[in-house]
């Protein structure tokens, strides 16, 4: 068992030593000085996963402190007037609905598809069983190891205890194993895989979720999560979990359950065809779009105005779904959102909601609601991708970026408007002032919003040029400079500035980055702009 498992942890480090090995190589300049001989060199190797293993320890510690922190801890104490009592018991209702039913429908370490199984136990001739013995016996204990920390942290910070927190740590990894143990049956007795069935599963997550938040809309607060910590469900769930321990450490059919969950045409061990094919069918078009509707348009035009609205024309179902799409999510969640506002009006003035809460939300949000990081994926597989090999076009980078630009910004701006709208409404269904000076700064933030990410998406794709010509984005920087965006959204909601610094700032930025990204694209883009 313990040489299975260095084994094993010999695998994943390695592979990421690989991994940092392969980006390290795409960095500018300091790519070019590391040898592809690396890969082989057994004493920077060791080193490398040396580092590697410690940072994947720290990366789990990282990820539970995060999930436990930002969607659990975080909505409970922002609920006002409840007691420490209540906090913990809230916050108990959360974790139970998130914790034990969401990840323990969606996630199965014996059933899922996995490269490292394919390389474990097809290539290298492991012993599915010891293997398979060896990867859950390091999760499990991983696993609680853990959360007992994270556990204890936010259990201090609500009023509990840190047993209260050791045991909810415990309970929840006996229920885990008893949880692959009844996945592991399921696939014996009807031969199906549960987490691929990734309707039924998103199902389950999204049903769970939403009750666990449910409660924070109200004043009431569900004592079911409590059950979790008192004796007699404690001995039960012990109970279970040791005996699914050790069927699971029985079981004899380790080999078939592999087989089915390493299969080497699986596109799930093969994350990168699995991507590229994603890709691919992200931009397709409808053959429908390539017939005309009318020609008016085009007349008059010529030069590379004329190809974008060639292109534009021809790619609307492409361009102009996921503008549909978000109008269409924006309007019914608004709906829906307004017409709670109305029914439950005295509750919300209960808890204090203000318009200012939304503007910390604003700059991350707009990352995820514009639309130009998928236009500007097809513009590369459907135009650029055959015209940037000439040089004319290169050369003209500049000209057509700001072409671009106003057609990605008309679809951004009409999403913010969308918004803009959708929030003024629910400012008045509320019974608050909607023709105040907080809403003209929302709709000069949001529109200015939409414009700054207009120009973040079209010049990433300008200036670093990080698709291939299987789609797979492969330039470290493009991740860096992204990261970077995101990092500013996060800082916003740590520091919540007011609405008049916020708007502003959403100006100021949108502005300066339009005025940089026009003059860098001007001076670099004949070079930056090529196929890698």
């Amino acid at each position: 068992m313990q040489k299975t498992l260095s084994t094993l942890i010999a695998i994943r480090t390695s592979s990421m030593a690989n991994l940092v090995i392969y980006y390290l190589q795409k960095l500018p300049l300091v790519g070019k000085r590391i040898p592809d001989r690396l890969y082989a060199k057994l004493g920077a190797k060791k080193i490398l996963s040396a580092a590697a293993f410690l940072l994947s320890l720290l990366g789990n510690f990282a990820g539970k402190l995060a999930f436990v922190g930002l969607f659990l801890y975080l909505p409970v104490s922002a609920v006002p007037d409840l007691s420490g009592d209540e906090r913990w018991t809230l916050f108990l209702h959360l974790f139970f609905l998130t914790s034990f039913v969401a990840a323990g429908v969606s996630a199965a370490t014996i059933l899922e598809p996995k490269r490292e199984k394919y390389v474990a136990v097809k290539l290298m001739r492991l012993s599915p069983a010891r293997y398979m013995k060896a990867a859950l016996a390091y999760r499990y204990a991983a696993y609680f190891v853990f959360y007992v920390p994270v556990l204890i942290i936010f259990a201090l910070a609500l009023g509990a205890g840190a047993l209260d927190a050791i045991l909810l740590a415990a309970a929840l990894t006996l229920w885990r194993i008893f949880m692959e143990y009844l996945h592991l049956l399921l696939y014996d007795r009807k031969g199906i895989i549960l987490i691929k069935k990734v309707g039924l599963v998103w199902i389950v997550i999204c049903l769970s979720f939403a009750a666990a938040y449910a409660p924070l809309l109200s004043d009431a607060v569900p004592a079911a999560g409590a059950w979790m910590l008192s004796r007699p469900i404690q001995l039960v769930m012990a109970a279970a979990g040791l005996l699914a321990a050790v069927r699971l450490w029985r079981y004899k059919q380790y080999r078939r359950t592999v087989d089915a969950a390493a299969k080497r045409d699986d596109p799930l061990l093969d994350v990168g065809r699995m991507m590229s094919e994603a890709q691919k069918t992200s931009v397709q078009s409808k053959d429908s779009d390539y017939t005309l509707q009318s020609r008016s348009k085009l007349e008059g035009l010529e030069g590379y105005r004329y190809l974008n609205a060639i292109f534009f024309a021809r790619h609307r179902s492409l361009l102009v779904a996921p503008v549909k799409m978000r109008l269409i999510i924006i309007g019914a969640g608004g709906a829906l959102l307004a017409a709670a506002a109305l029914a439950f009006r005295e509750q919300l003035d209960g808890l204090g909601l203000e318009l200012a809460m939304v503007y910390p939300y604003l700059l991350l949000g707009f990352n995820f609601i514009a639309v130009g990081e998928k236009m500007c994926k097809a513009m590369f597989y459907h135009c650029d991708l055959s015209l940037m090999r000439h040089s004319f076009y290169r050369s003209a980078a500049s000209q057509h970026f700001r072409l671009r630009l106003v057609r990605i910004a008309a679809f951004n701006l009409l999403i913010a408007a969308a918004l803009g709208t959708v929030l003024a409404i629910l400012q008045a269904a509320a019974g608050n002032d909607w023709l105040g000076m907080e809403i003209v700064l929302l709709w000069i933030s949001v529109l200015f919003l939409s414009l700054f990410y207009s120009v973040h998406h079209l010049f990433m794709y300008y200036f670093f040029q990080p698709y291939s010509t299987e789609l797979n984005v492969k330039n470290p920087l493009y991740f860096i400079f992204s990261l970077f965006i995101s990092m500013l959204g996060g800082a916003c909601i740590v520091l919540k500035p007011a609405a008049g610094t916020f708007a502003s700032l959403a100006a100021g930025l949108a502005l300066v980055y339009l005025a940089a990204a026009l003059l860098i694209i001007r001076r670099s883009g004949q070079r930056t702009f090529r196929v890698k």
